[in-house]
């Protein structure tokens, strides 16, 4: 803390990731009004002070075009959220952390979506526009889904998991291309790929793949060509965040904490 002088967090979240230390930090502000600019700079300034690796923002009535704008441009990675504090019970989550075996991954869903760690299929959760169901947003709306792939044998690289995918495609004539995405990671090398088919009539797909040394991370999204652009964005702001973990387990085998 540079300032040192004690500072009350509503909720911490702390870890590491390739030996340095994760600090994230969210705060909640309950107000009549949007939250201006100067709200945001003052918890830039938190941040900060206490060397936090990334902020969320929360507010009840959402923000200013200043505020936002003072937030997206700065260099400090922070989120501002909007949640109707009335309608918490029902509320759908905006933070979640999906695992397989020893891995696991701290993901946030993009402005205006929610994630879901209930899924419909054989992944570890999905991400959608907030508001819908998983079955309406697959059918009519945006809709992404996460899932991990060991290294191992049977796919020992993400080239062998893409090429078991490609084979797998039940499309006749398949277009099949990889193409540049706007995601930077120093932790893993990264791929985005898009597929399309007559077939798929007003769906086009979208992967992007994260290649650690020991697991592929991958989310797919399936949108409608309309939105596609809009929501390829949402598809990369999920990957540009997310943090990969280790889970710890217990002697029953039995998660019982992650390590970042």
């Amino acid at each position: 803390m540079i300032s040192k002088v004690k500072r009350q967090i509503d909720i911490l979240i702390e870890g590491k990731v390739a030996g340095f230390d994760l600090k994230i930090i969210i705060d909640c502000k309950y107000f009549n009004k949007k939250v201006d600019v100067k709200a945001v700079e003052s918890f830039l300034s938190y941040l900060q002070d206490l060397k936090a690796s990334k902020g969320i923002l929360i507010t009840n009535n959402g923000f200013t075009a200043a505020a936002e704008n003072r937030a997206n441009f700065d260099t400090q990675d922070i989120e501002l959220r909007i949640i109707n504090f009335e309608d918490l019970e029902e509320f759908q989550a905006f933070l979640a952390i999906p695992y397989a075996d020893a891995h696991c991954a701290i993901v946030s869903s993009p402005p205006g979506w929610i994630v879901d760690i209930e899924p419909l299929g054989n992944y570890q959760c999905s991400f959608y526009p907030a508001g819908l169901c998983q079955r309406e947003a697959l059918s009519a709306e945006g809709f992404i889904y996460f899932l991990m792939s060991q290294k191992d044998k049977k796919l020992p690289s993400v080239t062998d998991l893409k090429s078991f995918q490609e084979q797998r495609l039940s499309y006749k004539q398949p277009k099949i291309e990889y193409i540049q995405t706007t995601v930077k990671r120093e932790d893993c090398n990264v791929s985005l790929r898009v597929i399309d088919a007559i077939e798929m009539n007003d769906t086009i797909e979208y992967t992007i793949f994260l290649d650690y040394s020991d697991i592929v991370i991958f989310m797919t999204l399936l949108t409608p060509r309309l939105k596609e652009t809009e929501y390829l964005k949402k598809l990369e702001w999920i990957a540009q965040k997310l943090t990969k973990g280790a889970v710890i387990y217990n002697s029953l085998e039995q998660p019982i904490n992650i390590n970042l």
